[in-house]
């Protein structure tokens, strides 16, 4: 790491950001300027774009910041304080749009999207206001089309003027600056000046651009816009740029998007929008991808070593060995923020479940693993059913199933019932903001009115537009309709089923010790689960549940059980089209695992309630008993074809399975056995328990150690304490 990194990364890591950070004026507002909802969203982002305050930092190479935060003007003492809120946007809903929508929905924004910033490179603002003109041409657009084409025009003026008025500054700054800064200044108002209008043609130029692009995007979403196939959008600007400085630019721009670490936004303590970088895999073509900026990618990472960005790498059979050679020293030295996915077979899933080839294999990341075409795609999402949730439910209802397979009937019966309701509500949702989209402006009112709900319908609602946004989509402007009106070309949505290892665990204790031993009746059961175990004869009857089969641990009793149970999940969501006849996409999936357990009671397979659940089809915490291998095996029992979205296996391993000469071809052995018996992806977290438990005692000597929560890292001493004592529950018995 050269002294310039050196120094960005410790001003980055230690908060020093703060001073950057003002809160936006109290009193702006566009609601009352003329306008649809729509150009008045747009007004009020490019008044941000226009005033917010400028910071060039000392040594700083790729510049921009978000500096405008959101006061939160009392806290709970009643005194004024500002919290650094994510939600800073300028007020544009007036108040009798609030009354005819019955709701302020301004901040209706899902987020979880993933753009293609190659749209904005290739074209370059420029490029993108020539296409906006070139489509207003058009006399028969509706007078909606109009309005979205006049907001995202404003948006990318916005865009512009943000990027001009750096160039300005930091020709400012330069005029007073010690002579070692000044042609440092000078270049990057050189680069700013050109690529505020004109697209970039150096290597610089582009990152610089990037990370403009996705300033622009979190500034009007807030948080979780993820950045696409950066080494595919990079790789035609890289030319001849000597290694070491390429290299070097791309560590700038990884510790600009850490940028945001002294917010204090989440339950993680700190700023909590994880992103994903997707890295190899192949073209649209079907050659290989990995190119020089791949791996000029994981050399700076290999410096960088923050937990932001998650890097989410395709291992395709095409891909060159010492794309896996370096990422495997990099998992195995503790960078427990890189998973990997068996491009191979997704690319088959999502060509089977129809999508175009050429558009399959350009897919990429939003957020945690889950799937989405960048730019094309927005798979994020149209329903969830929580498992282990639904099998509680069903249990406490009625626990007098004469036989184990009854039971599962009913599981499946009512799961099938639950996912039917969730993609109903989904589709109905999606039909009354289309109906908006078309103009039936009363019967999307009426609509609302008659079945008293929201009308934020997954985070979609035409009261919270995204011009912005839409102009890194294909489709958006050629369609002239937002993104929230699904105007991209691939209208496929995914289905979450979480809480799965919890689910099959319980069915497998209840299997063994109700209906195969006979141990115990299913009301016992049932009833020690609403005691939390907590009364005479109960903790007995826990242990001989705890230690009944568990899932992870390529043990056919159980196995056979999840396949049967989430290959049956998965085969329902094929049953279904939405409104917009996208098809369904069937992933398991489970984020959070500490809150989400905090809400589940007790369960039959010996957990207590209020405890965490695993993540996705990870072991539960103290069930790993036969070592990372079984887990692998168990997994790949799943029939892979029916996996479409999401999909996640963590394996918790010590760090000294790893230690020696031969670590990364251990990792490397691993990964591909399990690839090549049907796996799909692998989310590793390489630890060593002592280090936890030294950290938490001694937090200044660990404060690099990462650690992979679920499909987010962090820096393990800046997590409170319960999520702390969970990462050190997972490799204990």
């Amino acid at each position: 790491m050269n002294d310039t990194t050196a120094f960005l990364k410790e001003q980055t890591i230690s908060g020093a950001n703060k001073i950057r950070r003002t809160p936006m004026p109290s009193d702006w507002s566009v609601a009352n300027e003329k306008g649809s909802i729509a150009e008045r969203k747009s007004l009020g982002l490019k008044m941000i774009f226009d005033n917010m305050p400028l910071f060039i930092g000392e040594k700083e190479l790729i510049v921009g910041t978000r500096t405008f935060f959101a006061p939160n003007p009392k806290n709970k003492d009643g005194r004024s304080h500002y919290d650094f809120g994510l939600n800073c946007g300028v007020p544009y809903i007036n108040e009798d749009e609030i009354k005819l929508f019955g709701a302020n929905q301004s901040f209706a924004n899902k987020t979880h999207y993933t753009p293609d910033y190659g749209i904005l490179l290739n074209n370059g603002i420029k490029g993108i206001s020539d296409n906006i003109k070139a489509r207003q041409e058009d006399k028969n657009l509706s007078r909606m089309q109009e309005e979205f084409l006049s907001s995202v025009e404003t948006a990318y003026k916005g865009l512009h003027n943000l990027i001009n008025r750096y160039a300005n500054y930091a020709l400012q700054l330069s005029k007073d600056a010690p002579e070692q800064d000044k042609s440092r200044l000078c270049e990057i108002s050189r680069i700013c000046k050109k690529i505020s209008y004109e697209k970039p043609d150096s290597f610089a130029e582009a990152v610089q651009l990037l990370w403009f692009g996705h300033l622009g995007a979190i500034i009007e979403s807030f948080e979780f816009i993820n950045y696409g196939r950066l080494d595919v959008i990079l790789a035609p600007f890289l030319k001849d740029t000597p290694k070491i400085e390429a290299q070097q630019i791309l560590e700038c721009f990884l510790l600009k998007t850490y940028d945001q670490v002294d917010i204090n936004a989440s339950y993680l303590k700190k700023y909590g929008a994880q992103l994903v970088v997707t890295l190899g895999g192949i073209l649209a073509n079907g050659e290989n991808a990995v190119n020089d900026v791949t791996m000029l990618f994981l050399d700076a990472i290999d410096n960088i070593r923050l937990p932001e960005p998650e890097f989410n790498l395709r291992l395709n059979s095409k891909n060159p060995p010492e794309f896996l050679d370096k990422a495997a020293q990099l998992t195995i030295s503790g960078c427990n923020f890189i998973s990997y996915y068996n491009d191979d077979l997704f690319v088959q899933n999502l060509t089977d479940a129809g999508i175009p080839v050429e558009i399959a294999r350009e897919y990429g990341f939003d957020l945690c693993q889950d799937i989405t075409i960048p730019g094309k795609a927005d798979f994020y999402c149209c329903g969830e059913v929580s498992l282990a949730y639904l099998l509680m439910d069903i249990l406490t209802k009625n626990s007098s199933f004469e036989s184990y397979d009854e039971l599962v009937r009913e599981f499946k019966s009512q799961i099938a019932e639950r996912l039917q309701n969730r993609i109903t509500h989904f589709n109905m949702a999606q039909k009354q903001v289309f109906e908006y989209r078309d103009g039936s402006h009363g019967q999307y009112f009426a609509n609302i009115k008659a079945n008293n709900m929201p009308i934020d319908w997954w985070g979609r609602s035409p009261m919270s537009p995204l011009p912005y946004l839409s102009g890194l989509f294909y489709g958006t402007i050629e369609n002239a309709a937002d993104i929230i009106y699904e105007s991209y070309p691939v209208k496929e949505k995914g289905v979450i089923f979480g809480t799965a290892p919890e689910a099959v665990n319980s069915l497998a204790a209840i299997k063994q010790t109700v209906y195969d031993t006979k141990q115990y009746t299913l009301q016992e059961v049932m009833q020690a689960c609403l005691d939390n175990y907590s009364e005479d004869g109960q903790q007995i009857m826990r242990s001989i549940l705890w230690n009944s089969p568990k899932w992870g641990n390529d043990e056919a009793y159980v196995d056979n059980i999840a396949k049967d149970i989430l290959e049956f999940c998965l085969k329902e969501c094929k049953k279904y089209k939405t409104f917009s006849n996208g098809g369904v996409l069937g992933g398991i999936h489970q984020p959070h695992p500490v809150p989400t357990g905090e809400g589940l009671m007790a369960t039959p397979e010996g957990r207590y309630a209020k405890t965490p659940v695993a993540v996705t089809l990870t072991p539960e915490n103290g069930t790993m008993r036969k070592g990372p291998t079984a887990v692998l095996n168990s997994a790949a029992k799943l029939d892979y074809t029916l996996i479409q979205w999401n999909f996640c296996v963590m394996v918790n391993y010590f760090a000294s399975v790893f230690k020696g000469n031969d670590g990364a071809q251990v990792f490397k052995d691993l990964i591909n056995g399990y690839f090549k018996n049907g796996g799909l992806q692998h989310q590793p977290n390489i630890l060593d328990m002592s280090e936890l438990k030294a950290a938490q005692a001694e937090p200044a000597k660990y404060k690099d150690l990462i650690v992979r929560l679920w499909g987010v890292s962090a820096h393990f001493v800046d997590l409170p304490k319960e999520l702390q004592d969970e990462m050190i529950s997972r490799f204990t018995a």
